[in-house]
């Protein structure tokens, strides 16, 4: 099973704000364009190499506001 297939099995829906530098920066990305990151509930999960990055902070993720 390929690690994206899993982590959707895990309840990873794919993000699609804006992620910003600093998120990069803290994780020593040598290339931050081929990022797909993956969230859900307290966790965020990149699937753009095989380092497979993960944090539980939302600091440099672009936050939604839900309607109601």
């Amino acid at each position: 099973m390929r690690f994206v297939e899993y982590i959707r099995d895990q309840g990873y829906r794919r993000f699609r704000g804006n992620v910003d530098q600093s998120v990069y920066l803290g994780f020593h990305c040598p290339d931050p364009a081929k990022a797909v990151w993956y969230y859900k509930e307290g966790s965020y999960q990149c699937t753009g190499c095989r380092e497979q990055c993960e944090t539980d902070s939302p600091e440099g993720f672009q936050t939604f506001l839900l309607r109601e």
